[in-house]
């Protein structure tokens, strides 16, 4: 199946979401990640699918994140905005609780929401020379969500440094800090990809939920935090 920005196929029992708008920068639109979202959700109710893995084309940049420049198609920037808000949390949402294991194949440089579900997957497998980056202070702007779920999942310091200066973390030292599974050559990152998947996807599918659950209950919480202080700030711009 292929949408717009998007290619989604099944891979014997792993169901592959690959962005494709190289053009943008695979920088996501409003329907892309509804369309994410959906195939993830789809997936953890079919039985025959055991794991979803979610890369890009290309070689230099995995996600761009969130397209700001999408323009509302009634004329509404403070509408679009809110479109683009709760997108992001809905795709956030269902990588966080859907019962298949979401796995990173980190094809080159991951900013922003791109950094950050590759940062929530079940598990994320890097080549080498990729990176990830949440520079929203260098645009003039906050993120509250970056900034929690780096907070919960790698620390105050680590938060603080990444968010305050916008330096972009090679995939070496997010291995190093557990924040990535596996840093591997190019052209063994599909194969990789794959094979977490197939890990993952062998366990018992109720005691896997279970614990995943159990495992982001404080992102989640953490999450929920980081959204009413968005919708604030939002309310204010």
């Amino acid at each position: 199946m292929s949408l717009d920005g998007l290619k989604i196929g099944k891979r014997d029992s792993q169901l592959w979401i690959e962005i494709d708008r190289a053009e943008k920068a695979n920088a996501m639109t409003v329907a892309m990640m509804e369309g994410i979202t959906s195939a993830i959700v789809q997936a953890g109710a079919d039985e025959t699918t055991q794991a979803v893995v979610l890369t890009a084309t290309g070689e230099k940049l995995f996600c761009a994140g969130v397209d700001v420049r999408e323009q509302s198609p009634d004329g509404d920037g403070a509408r679009q905005r809110e479109r683009r808000s709760h997108a992001l949390a809905a795709l956030q949402d269902a990588v966080m609780v859907t019962p298949v294991p979401i796995i990173v194949a980190l094809n080159g440089l991951a900013i922003g929401a791109g950094a950050m579900l590759a940062l929530m997957a079940d598990g994320c497998v890097a080549v080498e020379g990729s990176a990830l980056s949440l520079p929203e202070i260098d645009l003039g702007i906050p993120t509250f969500s970056g900034a929690n779920i780096l907070t919960v999942l790698g620390g105050r310091a680590l938060a603080a440094d990444l968010i305050q200066t916008g330096r972009r973390l090679p995939a070496a030292d997010a291995l190093n800090r557990g924040l990535i599974s596996v840093v591997v050559l190019r052209h063994d990152l599909e194969q990789s990809a794959k094979q977490a998947g197939e890990v993952l996807g062998s366990k018992n599918r109720q005691a896997f939920v279970d614990n995943k659950r159990w495992i982001n209950r404080g992102l989640r919480s953490a999450l929920e935090e980081a959204r009413e202080e968005h919708a604030r700030h939002r309310a204010k711009t």
